[in-house]
């Protein structure tokens, strides 16, 4: 999957059914969010976040400016305004940042932005105090994956943290092996069950090569935690990573 094709399917589905593209609970499929309940998803998720911190004794040095990266509508965006000065979110879609642009247009905590390339050079070194991306990497291809958080250390500040999930493999149950096949295949079922033309592939990415990929870029894993939001048959981590002084 190249970014071209990335950001054909999640602008398409940024169209067609953006809140259940981003957090896609069965029962709201079908434009079934409202927004209110989508965007409390958020200060949960970020709050289970930020408790994690607390039980490492960990903290940002600073609470200025914070990423969201593949923001979609906003949801976690949003909820980083609440905890930081500034809160910036990146999506590849176009239909995405225009959805979070409409939900957040008297907002002057954040801002959103159209990313088209496989880094972030729209912004400097050491820009953020905090990195948040959650159900994001698990949807392109491992080369974007492994160029993403090399940016991700290139633009965290030192004293700063980045958390975000990958998915690492699945698992041998029954429904693991399916989920091995080749998404080409899959996307066959994808487009059958949901009745999108335009599909979430899910692409995983071994724990020794995420942490592998963060420690030749300078960053410092201060910990690998197993998580659900990929469900299953998925083995996921939280990765928290900081950068030294």
């Amino acid at each position: 999957m190249n970014l071209d094709h990335l950001q054909r399917n999640w602008d398409d589905l940024g169209a067609t059914d953006p809140l259940w593209a981003i957090l896609a609970y069965p029962d709201r499929h079908g434009n079934k969010w409202t927004p209110e309940e989508f965007f409390a998803t958020g200060e949960e998720w970020l709050g289970g976040y930020f408790d994690i911190l607390d039980g490492l004794g960990m903290a940002p040095a600073r609470h200025e400016r914070a990423l969201d990266f593949g923001c979609g509508a906003g949801r976690l965006t949003r909820a980083l305004a609440g905890r930081f000065v500034h809160a910036d979110g990146v999506d590849v879609a176009p239909s995405m940042i225009e959805l979070a642009e409409k939900f957040h247009a008297d907002d002057p905590r954040v801002a959103f932005h159209l990313n088209e390339k496989a880094d972030l050079g729209l912004f400097a070194d050491n820009t953020f105090d905090f990195i948040v991306s959650i159900v994001v990497f698990q949807h392109m291809s491992n080369d974007l994956k492994a160029a993403y958080l090399r940016e991700f250390v290139r633009v965290l500040r030192p004293g700063g943290i980045a958390m975000f999930t990958v998915p690492s493999h699945a698992d041998l149950s029954p429904i693991g092996i399916v989920r091995r096949l080749p998404n080409p295949v899959q996307n066959v079922y994808r487009r059958r069950r949901y009745g999108y033309d335009a599909v979430m592939e899910f692409h995983t990415f071994r724990r020794a090569k995420v942490e592998k990929e963060l420690r030749a870029a300078g960053g410092q894993v201060e910990a690998v935690i197993p998580e659900d939001t990929a469900g299953p048959p998925f083995v996921s981590y939280v990765y928290v990573v900081t950068k030294p002084e």
